[in-house]
């Protein structure tokens, strides 16, 4: 919606709030304050601001949050029939600059009152979303934090293990906290001092539990009381410590449990979307990474073009300069982290599926970039194609090599 090309009688400016928003109305014609106050964060207050404001004539409602704890206010005044306009962080600081008074919400919200009066063509319009593509972002959302908090605890568990014996935390090493069977072990045992009481004949039978390690129960059980044996003294703590590893370590196995279910969901909701058959047809993207990138980047056409959605993710570097200095690879800090995570996360599985993505990383690490400047320099060339193929509806073609 082209905000700038349309009339408005009163501009209304909203600073966001958790419990209350802070609204301030312009009047176009004078310029003047006709409104100023705090708005409960409640419907009903949100509506008889609004009622009372459009006495005034046609409203123009400008916000600094459309998610989060602004969603409430933006529906409400979308329920309303009246326009909306959402003013993006970065524009607000850099307009809010020439204001010379003391930060407040009431002065932030007429910042955002007279940047919409003034610069109108900087708001971007708030497109509603289905219901669909909400209940997938917030599927998306708990996986992350399901995911998050594992490895924290798993974290965790290798910190209570080194402070109780070295050498058995050693042995775990990092990767066999993934393996259900070790995961178990400690969820069982605890750690060293319970394993030992049980005694390898315990521990053996415990392991041949497991269908796909009855065979090994005999060197796994050895390779464990080998490592025990290589402490005898008892460090003070231990039994605490080992009690702590059992509450983690179950805890892990039920969130990992969780997560199973949860991604069952994402998937079958993922494979609703026209979208999905899509990007699915790219190099790198799975069902659960195609998820988070349809559920962040959400409607294709808010973004100019594919620039725009670059620095929303965070894939483009952002431009700096100063005189005759030109600085191109200042790491942009304001962006969508979660599809920043999805476009690299995608762009290092395709260097290992698709020869054209792993030709362009080994190019970009020959021009001396390290691994990781490597891998957004190619999800960002990815993200010129992920927008184009949302745009046009069209399927992945694998690119010609080029040498």
């Amino acid at each position: 919606m082209d905000f700038d090309l349309l009339a408005y009688d009163i501009y209304v400016g909203f600073d966001v709030g958790k419990h209350s928003h802070h609204a301030v109305a312009l009047r176009a014609a004078d310029q003047q304050v006709i409104l100023n106050r705090n708005i409960e964060q409640d419907e009903k207050d949100i509506r008889d601001t609004l009622n009372e404001l459009e006495g005034f004539g046609r409203l123009l409602v400008a916000v600094d949050q459309k998610g989060s704890v602004g969603r409430l206010l933006v529906a409400t005044v979308k329920d309303a029939g009246i326009d909306i306009g959402f003013l993006t962080p970065s524009d607000f600081h850099a307009f809010s600059k020439g204001y010379t008074e003391i930060k407040s919400d009431a002065k932030d919200a007429y910042i955002i009152a007279d940047i919409a009066m003034r610069f109108t063509d900087r708001l971007s319009a708030i497109i509603d979303f289905d219901e669909a593509v909400e209940a997938l972002k917030v599927k998306c959302t708990l996986r992350e934090a399901l995911v998050r908090d594992n490895v924290q605890g798993k974290n965790r568990i290798h910190s209570l293990l080194v402070q109780t014996h070295p050498a058995f935390e050693a042995c775990i090493g990092r990767s066999n906290l993934n393996n259900s069977l070790y995961l178990a072990i400690l969820a069982h045992y605890g750690g060293p001092c319970g394993i030992r009481s049980a005694g390898q004949k315990r521990l053996r039978n415990y392991i041949a539990k497991f269908p796909y390690y009855g065979g090994k129960a005999d060197t796994i059980s050895r390779r464990i009381f080998d490592a025990i044996s290589c402490q005898t003294v008892l460090l003070p703590g231990s039994i605490a410590r080992e009690d702590a590893i059992k509450v983690t370590a179950s805890a892990i196995m039920l969130r990992k449990q969780e997560i199973e279910v949860i991604e069952k969901e994402i998937k079958a909701l993922y494979q609703g979307f026209e979208e999905a058959v899509i990007l699915s047809s790219m190099p790198g993207i799975g069902k659960i990474l195609g998820a988070v990138i349809l559920s962040e980047t959400g409607d294709i056409s808010q973004y100019r073009d594919a620039g725009h959605l670059a620095a929303y993710a965070g894939v483009a570097p952002s431009k700096r300069q100063s005189g005759t200095t030109l600085n191109y690879a200042r790491r942009k800090i304001k962006c969508n982290r979660r599809l920043k995570n999805a476009f690299c996360e995608s762009a290092r599985i395709s260097i290992r599926c698709d020869e054209w993505s792993a030709w362009y990383y080994q190019k970009k690490r020959a021009e001396g970039k390290k691994h990781l400047q490597a891998i957004v320099a190619l999800a960002r060339h990815r993200t010129d194609i992920i927008y184009a193929m949302l745009k046009t509806g069209s399927l992945y073609e694998p690119k010609t090599m080029t040498r």
